[in-house]
């Protein structure tokens, strides 16, 4: 009798927790296709923005170490040009990483900051020439470096029928970034 009772209870707690199991399948299937994969991608094309704006950085950073501003004055010799840098070190590190795709820059303008408590007014952008030196004691010059480039998206969700950026499609975006030049007479050369 109490075997009976027992064999009784297990069924009916099998027979709801088997239903219970069928209608997780059709919600995990909407689970993953309307929020983990949509937050994948997210993450991804977040990832990937950053790299995009990482090589910025870094040929920023190269380019603000040069040591002239052209190579058309002193071609072929040992000087590092701050195009010449900053191109390289954009190119290297957008070329490390897949999905990231550069369509325009690295764009190098100077910016002749003001030092505050002078005279002087911020001249932006300031153009560097031959034989013209910058005030040290009134500016500081800045590097900035803009890139434009598309970014793509993880999974590519293909049954939506419009073009949606970072959804379907990639995503252009603009990145910037500034550093002090670390030698100010190399836009003189």
């Amino acid at each position: 009798m109490l075997s009976q009772l027992i064999l009784k209870r297990k069924a009916k707690y099998r027979s709801c927790r088997a239903a219970i199991i069928e209608e997780n399948v059709a919600a995990l299937y909407l689970l993953f296709l309307f929020l983990f994969f949509p937050m994948l991608d997210l993450a991804t094309m977040g990832l990937r923005a950053f790299f995009l704006w990482f090589a910025c950085e870094q040929a920023a950073m190269a380019g603000a170490k040069g040591t002239v501003w052209s190579n058309t004055a002193y071609p072929n010799n040992y000087y590092t040009c701050i195009q010449t840098q900053a191109q390289s070190a954009a190119t290297s590190f957008v070329n490390m990483f897949s999905g990231i795709t550069v369509t325009s820059g690295p764009n190098l303008v100077v910016i002749a900051q003001a030092i505050p408590n002078t005279s002087a007014a911020t001249i932006n952008p300031y153009t560097p020439s031959p034989s013209t030196y910058l005030d040290k004691s009134l500016y500081v010059p800045i590097l900035q470096v803009t890139m434009t480039g598309t970014v793509q998206p993880f999974i590519v969700i293909p049954f939506i029928p419009m073009s949606i950026p970072g959804l379907n499609a990639p995503f252009t975006m603009t990145v910037m970034s500034e550093q002090q030049i670390e030698n100010p007479t190399a836009l003189s050369y």
